[in-house]
């Protein structure tokens, strides 16, 4: 058991540190444009002042410092209240009033002037993702959609971080696991059509190529917000559904640490939390200084956020769900099985699809996205 221990357990916890230390800087960057949309000064920034704007958060160490910590508080105070009060009470109020927004913002992107350029982009097939292209097959282009794929498959279900084993934990064996997993699955998927519904859309009705990454929430989304009526609520409407969106994610991977040192030094809950929240909150002001060049803190040249992520995104995720896949394949199937069948009744046909799926193409799945992250 050593060695599933580790990589299942502590090696994961690591992974989930390394994701907390970055993950509240990223959130504080969405609560300082909620601010900005708050105010009114997000929709009077010059377009071409709009990057400038976002370089010089980057390199704000103070502010940056204050709004991550704002957001841990925040996060600190849910999960101290505990499973119902705390994290229960939050989702059940938090995520209705996150799909009330979604289906405003979409319903609005949608009927933007241009936007059928958006949904002519987002529903035509693009051979070039699976490789074709006019000079012959390219695994490459293969490799890096199977892997994209992939890495928006663990960072959306927060797969290989612990969260989904941890709430799993709580449930009761009375609750129905296949119907919590199929909801999972139908509300996962339609979040990020939407997402893309609104974003996609309202990109190109301002006449925007569509890039990703930090740069289309934080640049382009607030030219095309000053260019619509009533921009100001649909920025203030769009930066609260990220905020509630992130904050979510916050109390999940908060809560994964949070168990694993009450399970394993035997402390009440707020003890935990007050530990977690020091860790942290160490750990992110020094990416937040190594990112921001307050401090000259790089390591294999990258600044800590960076790395960070890097490791987070390309290895650690990976190699946890790797390490659980083999394991409840090879040595835990019979009592997984066993607490599955309490709640719902199993086809033999899904223990077949479920045992083929965790010892063989699972792992297989994830070497290949980890030889491929390492050649890349």
């Amino acid at each position: 058991m050593g060695i599933w221990s580790f990589f299942g357990g502590w090696f994961a916890a690591i992974g989930v540190t390394l994701c907390i230390s970055f993950y509240f800087l990223v959130a504080g960057w969405v609560l300082y444009y909620f601010l900005e949309a708050a105010s009114g000064k997000l929709m009077y920034i010059e377009q071409t002042q709009l990057a400038t704007e976002f370089e010089q958060l980057t390199q704000s160490f103070s502010i940056q410092f204050t709004c991550g910590w704002i957001f841990l508080f925040l996060t600190a105070i849910i999960v101290i209240a505990g499973v119902k009060k705390g994290i229960e009470r939050a989702s059940m109020y938090l995520m209705p009033v996150l799909f009330v927004i979604f289906i405003l913002l979409c319903t609005r992107a949608l009927t933007l002037e241009g936007a059928d350029k958006g949904i002519g982009f987002l529903l035509t097939f693009q051979p070039q993702y699976l490789g074709i292209t006019e000079n012959g097959f390219n695994f490459k282009l293969l490799a890096d959609t199977f892997t994209a794929a992939l890495g928006q498959a663990f960072i959306s279900l927060s797969l290989g971080f612990g969260p989904l084993l941890v709430y799993g934990s709580y449930f009761s064996p009375k609750e129905n696991m296949f119907k919590a997993v199929n909801n999972i699955v139908i509300f996962d998927t339609l979040a990020a059509l939407l997402g893309a519904m609104i974003i996609i859309p309202a990109i190109f009705s301002a006449g925007l190529s569509a890039s990703s990454g930090p740069g289309l929430t934080f640049i382009s989304l607030p030219h095309v917000f000053q260019h619509l009526s009533g921009g100001r609520f649909w920025a203030l409407s769009f930066y609260l559904l990220l905020i509630l969106a992130t904050i979510t994610s916050t109390i999940s991977i908060f809560e994964v640490l949070t168990n694993l040192l009450m399970d394993k030094l035997n402390i009440k809950r707020y003890r935990a939390v007050v530990v977690v929240m020091c860790i942290a909150g160490f750990c992110f002001t020094l990416v937040a200084a190594s990112f921001s060049g307050a401090l000259d803190i790089k390591v294999f040249g990258r600044d800590l956020f960076t790395l960070a992520d890097w490791l987070v995104s390309t290895y650690t995720a990976t190699i946890v769900s790797l390490t659980i896949s083999l394991f409840v394949g090879y040595k835990a199937m019979k009592p997984i099985m066993r607490n599955i069948r309490r709640s719902a009744h199993v086809p033999e046909t899904f223990t077949r699809y479920f045992l083929i799926t965790l010892r063989y193409i699972a792992p297989l799945s994830l070497i290949t996205l980890l030889i491929v992250s390492f050649l890349g």
